[in-house]
């Protein structure tokens, strides 16, 4: 990486390249090229940030000059474009799921371990601060022997019968793999790694919308390796929308709800109390923690394996679904 700033490129310019672009932008980098597959959009967005703009990501990475990128497109592309950047040694920060299938991951870990370049997976709740103090009040004992651990990830997603999102081929999956990947994350940086896992998945004609060809909501009960019970909920038709994660323990429980970012700890008494926490947003912190990372200052919180693992946790999650009786 250069000297000085280091020379980022985004591919993909709809809602979470954008997240990146200005994450990126607020860390004190701004990144310098953009690629996506739509000319006037990639256009529209390098003339906001400055950056160059590509249709091709071949162009921009034999011209960019880039020390890293971050890709933020659907999931069908997610490997091709990793590996096409790897074998550049460029470092690559993908976006969640790390890509449609286990054997896309692992062409996506071989290429970084053969090029010996930087590849992270965009699980950005690892950064909200206040799950960081979660997995610290875990650690110190605060809440006793953590027991189980609840998570919904819920709200309205209207139209999605029209995007990529309900598209199998594209997508890899629905409400799983768009929002259960993170859950599972969450659960396994708070309680360690999955030790077995059963799903219940639906899609439903509402007036909300059409049964779709993926599921539109999902029930996970999962078990970490050392006992902890958890409960993972997610759907896209469901409203008004709740994203809470609560961990309960021998001596407390904590709960984060999103909707206000306010993490609370109720003691065995039944006292409530709110936990202070400070912090920039997840995806400037995960930016931050990237651009270290590339810099070889820091040492990458997510590593290529996690990306992996959450896909086969699904993998698994999704199988369970299918066996009936």
């Amino acid at each position: 990486m250069s000297a000085h700033q280091p020379r980022i490129g985004v591919v993909g310019t709809g809602s979470i390249g954008r997240a990146h672009l200005n994450a990126y932008r607020r860390a004190g980098v701004d990144p310098v090229a953009v690629a996506d597959v739509d000319p006037a959009a990639v256009e529209a967005v390098a003339a906001e940030f400055g950056a160059t703009a590509y249709t091709d990501i071949a162009a921009m990475l034999a011209d960019g000059d880039l020390d890293a990128i971050s890709v933020c497109t659907p999931p069908s592309t997610h490997q091709a474009l990793t590996v096409r950047a790897l074998e550049a040694k460029v470092a690559v920060l993908c976006e969640k799921p790390m890509a449609r299938t286990l054997d896309e991951c692992e062409l996506m870990i071989k290429a970084a371990h053969v090029n010996r370049t930087l590849l992270t997976v965009g699980f950005c709740h690892r950064f909200q601060p206040e799950i960081e103090a979660i997995k610290a009040a875990i650690a110190e004992g605060r809440i006793g022997t953590v027991l189980t651990f609840r998570n919904r990830f819920s709200g309205p997603l209207d139209g999605v019968e029209s995007t990529w999102f309900s598209q199998p081929a594209i997508s890899g999956g629905g409400v799983l793999m768009d929002t259960c990947v993170h859950s599972v994350d969450l659960f396994r940086y708070l309680l360690g790694e999955v030790d077995q896992v059963r799903a219940l998945t639906a899609t439903t004609a509402t007036s909300r919308g059409p049964a779709l060809e993926v599921e539109d909501s999902a029930v996970l009960s999962l078990q970490s390796a050392d006992g902890v019970l958890g409960v993972i909920e997610a759907s896209w038709r469901t409203a008004p929308g709740e994203a809470v994660v609560t961990v309960s323990g021998t001596h407390g429980r904590l709960q984060l709800d999103y909707a206000t970012m306010r993490l609370t700890e109720v003691a065995v008494d039944g006292t409530e109390s709110v936990v202070e926490v400070t912090g920039e947003d997840r995806f400037t912190r995960q930016a931050r923690h990237f651009l270290s990372c590339v810099a070889g200052t820091e040492q990458p919180r997510v590593t290529p394996a996690d990306g992996a693992r959450a896909i086969a946790v699904l993998a698994e999650a999704t199988a369970s679904a299918g066996a009936r009786g």
